[in-house]
């Protein structure tokens, strides 16, 4: 059961880290504004600046489709 954790843990460290490097290249100002240290100190705010980027779409984006 410990290993079935840990490789969880691993899997999700992995994704956290994927997203962050997403969000830095559509993003690139997080480098400055703060954001980009904050999602280093807690892997989990990472979820929180993808989610301010996905409100920052013009709704006419998401109305097209």
């Amino acid at each position: 059961m410990l290993n079935i954790v840990q490789e969880e843990n691993r899997r999700l460290k992995a994704e956290l880290s994927a997203l962050r490097r997403v969000i830095m290249q559509v993003e690139p100002v997080v480098m400055l504004d703060g954001r980009f240290e904050e999602m280093m100190t807690s892997p989990i705010a990472v979820i929180g600046v993808a989610r301010q980027i996905i409100a920052q779409i013009p709704q006419a984006q998401t109305s097209q489709n």
